[in-house]
Order: C-alpha cells, then sequence, then structure tokens
C-alpha cells in the first residue's frame, strides 16, 4: 500500500511539473486582417497565467487604433474559439505552427474564413510603452536627447528639481496612469531636456495635432497682420469674402475669439464637402461677440480670410513664413484639403520636435534662435485673455487657452495649445517652460497628463 502511495504522489508530482496553463500554446499576440483596408488590421492577444484571459486592438499603418471586446474564450488542446460582442460572431479556429486557420461565424452569414498569424513584435505598438516595461522590475533610465542640429538645443537636466521632475512623472506615464500618451518633451531655459517617444512612435513619426492646429492658425494670422496683409481685426467678414448674405457684423476678431454667434456643429463641418460654404451658410444663434461657442468653423473661415487676403492658401503660407523660419520640415497638411483650402481645424500633422519650435516661438515672444518670426505684439496680444469660456478656470485667447496649473500651493500661468487625445502644447512663461504631449487618448481622459504634470510642477522651478 506504502508503495502504491508514494507511486501516485511521484506521478502526480512529475505531472504538476509539466502540466501547462490551459491557453500556453496561444500566447501572445495573433494578427488578423481587416477585409477592405491593407493599412489596417486586429490582434488578439492571449495573456499568460492560469485563467485564460484575452484582448482586442485595431491597428492603422502598424500604430494602435482602437481597443475592442472579446468574451468567451475556449481553449481545448490546439483549438480556439472566442466571441466578439461588438460583431456578434464567434471565431472558430485550429493551431499549426504560427498559424491559426479558421474563421468568423456570424448569424445570417456565411462562414468568413480568416487565418491569425502570430506576431508577437506588435507589443511594442500595442501594450508595451518602452520595451521591457511590463517586466516586474522595469526601472525607467534616463538618457539626453539626441542633438540633431535641427535647431533645438538639447542638454541634460541642470537640477535635482528638473531631474525629479522627469523621474517622478515619467514612470507614471510609461504605466499608463495618464492614458496612452506617445511622446513626451520638457524644455527649460530654451534646452530640450527630456524627449521620450512611446508605443513605437519615433522623433520623426508625424503625428494629428487635432485642435493645436487652430493655435498654430493664430500665429499665421499674426503674420498676416505684421506683414500687413490684414489690417484690422475688426473688418466685418461679409466685406473680405464678398458674401452679401454674411451678417455683416462678424469680425476677424470674432473668429479668432470664437464668438462669432454662428450655430456651431463640428459634425457637420467634418462630413461637409465644402466647408467654406456650409459655414457662410450658417445661422446665428447669439450675437456676433457676445457668448463664447467653440466650433472649428470659426478657424475654417481664418484659413478663408488668408486666402483672400494674401493669395496663397493657409498651409503654403505656413511653409515660407512660419515653418521654414522655424526649421521644420517634417509636417502634411494634406488631410482633409478641399479645392485647396487645408483643414484648419484641426488636421495639421507634425512632429513633436515641431510642436516644441512652436512653444518656444510663443514663449520667446515671437522668436526662435534670436530671429524674429512673428511680433512681440502680436504674441502678446493673442495669448492674453480675451473671453472666459464654458469650462470653469479655462479662458481662450486668440485661438490659444489660457489655464491655472496649480503645484504644491503655487499657481502658474499657462498658454495651451489644446488638441483632442492629449495633443498639447503647455507654455509656462514664469517657470522658462515648455511641455509638448501627443497621445491617442481618444478612449481615455484626453487631459489627465494636466494633472501629472501640475503634480510635478513646483519641481522646475
Amino acid at each position: 500500500m506504502q508503495k502504491i502511495v508514494l507511486l501516485f504522489v511521484l506521478v502526480f508530482s512529475i505531472s504538476s511539473c509539466i502540466r501547462q496553463e490551459p491557453c500556453s500554446l496561444f500566447t501572445g499576440f495573433w494578427e488578423g486582417p481587416h477585409p477592405d483596408n491593407s493599412d489596417k488590421k486586429f490582434y488578439v492577444q492571449i495573456l499568460p497565467g492560469d485563467s485564460c484571459r484575452v484582448r482586442g486592438y485595431w491597428t492603422e499603418k502598424n500604430f494602435y487604433s482602437s481597443s475592442f471586446e472579446i468574451d468567451s474564450l475556449n481553449v481545448w488542446q490546439d483549438n480556439i474559439s472566442f466571441y466578439v460582442p461588438n460583431w456578434n460572431c464567434t471565431y472558430h479556429g485550429k493551431l499549426t505552427g504560427k498559424l491559426i486557420s479558421g474563421g468568423f461565424d456570424c448569424p445570417g452569414e456565411a462562414f468568413d474564413s480568416v487565418r491569425l498569424q502570430k506576431n508577437d513584435t506588435i507589443s511594442t505598438f500595442l501594450s508595451e510603452a518602452l520595451s521591457g516595461c511590463l517586466d516586474p522590475d522595469y526601472q525607467y533610465n534616463y538618457e539626453i536627447p539626441e542633438d540633431l542640429n535641427d535647431g533645438l538645443h538639447v542638454a541634460k537636466p541642470h537640477t535635482e528639481g528638473e531631474s525629479e521632475f522627469i523621474n517622478e512623472l515619467l514612470p507614471k506615464i510609461i504605466s499608463g496612469d495618464y492614458g496612452r500618451l506617445n511622446s513626451f518633451l520638457l524644455l527649460k531655459n530654451n534646452q530640450l531636456i527630456c524627449e521620450e517617444y512611446f508605443y513605437g512612435y519615433k522623433r520623426n513619426t508625424l503625428h494629428h495635432t487635432e485642435s493645436s492646429s487652430k493655435s498654430i492658425t493664430s500665429l499665421l494670422v499674426g503674420i498676416a497682420v505684421d506683414k500687413g496683409f490684414i489690417e484690422d481685426l475688426n473688418e466685418p467678414l461679409a466685406d473680405i469674402l464678398e458674401d452679401s448674405d454674411f451678417d455683416e457684423r462678424i469680425t476677424i476678431e470674432h473668429l479668432l475669439t470664437m464668438t462669432s454667434g454662428l450655430t456651431p456643429n463640428d459634425y457637420e463641418l467634418i462630413s461637409s464637402k465644402n466647408r467654406i460654404e456650409t459655414i457662410l451658410s450658417r445661422k446665428l444663434n447669439n450675437v456676433p461677440g457676445h457668448l463664447f461657442q467653440y466650433d472649428g468653423g470659426n478657424t475654417e473661415l481664418l484659413g478663408a480670410v488668408i486666402k483672400k487676403k494674401i493669395g496663397m492658401y493657409a498651409d503654403v503660407f505656413a511653409q515660407k513664413y512660419l515653418f521654414e523660419p522655424l526649421h521644420i520640415s517634417q509636417y502634411c497638411w494634406n488631410f482633409g484639403k478641399q479645392s485647396g483650402f487645408p483643414c484648419m481645424a484641426g488636421s495639421l500633422r507634425i512632429t513633436p520636435r515641431g510642436m516644441a519650435k512652436i512653444g518656444l516661438l510663443v514663449l520667446n515672444k515671437g522668436t526662435f534662435n534670436g530671429e524674429r518670426v512673428v511680433s512681440e505684439e502680436w504674441i502678446v496680444k493673442s495669448t492674453s485673455f480675451k473671453t472666459h469660456t464654458n469650462i470653469p478656470g479655462d479662458d481662450y485667447a486668440y485661438q490659444w487657452w489660457n489655464i491655472t496649473l496649480e503645484s504644491e500651493g503655487e499657481e502658474y500661468s499657462c498658454i495651451w495649445a489644446n488638441g483632442l487625445g492629449s495633443q498639447f502644447i503647455y507654455m509656462i512663461p514664469s517657470l522658462n517652460v515648455v511641455i509638448v504631449t501627443t497621445g491617442h487618448n481618444y478612449e481615455y481622459d484626453s487631459w489627465a497628463i494636466s494633472s501629472g504634470i501640475a503634480k510635478y510642477l513646483h519641481l522646475l522651478k
């Protein structure tokens, strides 16, 4: 009897040592195709552990696009199935090497054959902010930014406070405390002292600035004023655009401050095949100059004013008078272009370093590396309070936001370019600081990083 017990214990011990986790054969990332767009793919991530867990991701051109829900994961031997609620479809497949052969079974539809291919390298773009950062013993390691001779001067932190700011905030960004950030840049005293990119993004990756494009439009208007193309911000738009049906009370300044009184409708703007005509046909819902109403239509009309006054489309004007003086060569303003008119409200794609140069230009009141690009008068005027908004504590200037960041009981006034998804430029004059972030925080709190910056901002004094 003792021999039987010992034999049972031995067999149980051996089987326990070789027992595999139920999903071990499938652990990792499995890539599937988009049916109509080769730039898009979906990924199913099977997570390791005693209980089978699964996540779903969409990508576009390799970068994260969105996530989707997967449940009812079932694994037996070399077979797998899972259910995608949003599609109301169940996938059934069989593992062969690094391929899962199978497809989706959707009610009322023919079986859709879809092969999933193993691709663990995509983890850097989907789940790891930095390579290895999910390891339990991972520690953030600061490196001085690279000097590219591109007009940005780089340096290591000069004070213990600057180092502490970086070493406190960056690990929290990497761990996802502020959502999905793709870059973080810190400039102090006109020097780039921190530059980090996450989830596979690189310094040369163009990034949508979203509504931060509006703030760049303000700079273009200022340059046009400086050069005499625009003489009076109180000039009625009806006179400039020669539209007799447009309300004659609306001026350029009303567009700059989002107080035109035009009925806002950003969805209509995005879906329109002719944005300028769509905006010109809008009716008033408020007296011009009376109430702040955030709407990209105001910014689109500023692009029309630039074209009418100068004879150049705004993107061409920007290249000559803004981007070239700032040594910004990597950008794209083609998305959403209509009849030559670029989308002014949110389509500019640029690198985070390019955004940093915009921030330095404003921080230094119109100069970049000692060269005058836009007048100090315009920078002061365009970034100063003009109107209260519908957001408590957030005020508006000429397409720039005015906010206050509170840190350790002290308040710091901040000029802010604000784009959905965490496309931000923070300029804090009292600290001589510029901070740039880009992100994909469309499924998270876009503005969470502001609280993180504020928490440690006092360290930069």
